[in-house]
């Protein structure tokens, strides 16, 4: 089954090129988008969740127009964007709990994963005392904590300590939707072992699609 079918995809934020003539396609699995800052990695994944619209091309996921089905595209995916903002004046508790309410998130799935990334010994302070480690851990359960059938994942391995980065990388392996899209700058060794496929993006193009 085709999750995600892009075709010719461009975007401009004003004269600069973000992506330009993108194709892909993406079916079941987990997808490393690999390639330095600037590159394309994040644009495509905002476009893939619906937070930005085509320029040019088209765009389906899971069926859908992203930008224009946002709603309904957002009851079957989950993500993560690095330095999305929080909500400095709650507490972790406070904002994943109402989040999960919202989202309608899986509370074994919340729990799980509260617990392996040690969450839970920081759960009742406010967010503004939070290292960035601790924030990273929050907008990580954004996704970890839901059941989707696409999980979109912006630099999910940056600002991790070794013990959370291996915990993180087992629970992207236990993610039950149909596929798994990650912006990364690194393959962590437990990821390679999922065998991804890798999509190179450099100055907002494709230069390489490959199997790990």
């Amino acid at each position: 089954m085709e999750v995600v079918v892009a075709e010719h995809l461009w975007k401009r934020f004003g004269p600069t090129v973000a992506l330009r003539d993108v194709s892909l396609r993406v079916e079941e699995g987990v997808y490393l988008l690999l390639g330095p800052n600037g590159s394309g990695k994040s644009t495509m994944l905002k476009l893939v969740v619906g937070f930005l619209k085509p320029t040019r091309g088209r765009i389906t996921v899971l069926g859908y127009t992203p930008w224009r089905d946002y709603t309904r595209l957002g009851e079957r995916v989950a993500y993560a964007f690095e330095g999305m903002p929080l909500p400095w004046w709650m507490t972790g508790r406070e904002f994943v709990e109402g989040y999960c309410r919202l989202r309608g998130c899986d509370d074994e799935m919340l729990a799980q994963a509260c617990g392996r990334l040690g969450v839970l010994d920081y759960w009742d302070r406010p967010i503004f005392g939070y290292s960035s480690g601790m924030k990273k851990k929050l907008l990580l359960l954004m996704a970890l904590a839901a059941r989707a059938d696409l999980y979109v994942l912006d630099e999910p391995f940056t600002l991790l300590d070794r013990k959370s980065l291996e915990e993180t990388c087992s629970l992207i392996a236990q993610l039950p939707g149909k596929a798994t899209l990650i912006a990364t700058h690194i393959i962590p060794d437990p990821v390679k072992e999922t065998k991804p496929s890798v999509i190179e993006f450099y100055e907002g193009t494709i230069t390489n699609v490959r199997r790990e």
